[in-house]
């Protein structure tokens, strides 16, 4: 029997999961850029001959608005990003854990052929 032993357990990750959750964030995101680009629709209409005091008090809650959105929407593709990699990480880790098994295998049927010849 071989002096080490793999990993016998299957990593635990549900991929079908991960890529549900993937979308999900991803259709957010696109859903903040769509509603904001609307909102900067609506509000160049809305402020093509708006002067003033009120104005200048929307344009700068509507910037922070902007900036919110922008934000918003970056933090949940990174999210999608971070669930991505962990995807494909807990894909490649559980073919390494076969790959040691098949191993383990392997020099455990040589040292079992070894045995029986002498």
């Amino acid at each position: 029997m071989p002096n080490w032993q793999p990993n016998w357990n299957n990593v635990r990750w549900n991929h079908f999961v991960a890529e549900q959750a993937i979308r999900a964030l991803e259709d957010a995101a696109n859903l903040v850029d769509d509603s904001l680009s609307e909102r900067r629709r609506v509000a160049y209409v809305a402020t093509a001959i708006w002067r003033g005091r009120h104005r200048q008090t929307f344009d700068g809650h509507f910037k922070e608005i902007e900036l919110r959105s922008c934000s918003l929407a970056t933090q949940l593709r990174q999210k999608a990003d971070e669930i991505r990699r962990q995807d494909v990480a807990a894909y490649e880790e559980q073919r390494r854990r076969e790959r040691e098994r098949q191993r383990w295998f392997a020099e455990k049927h040589e040292e079992d052929r070894r045995g029986a010849m002498g």
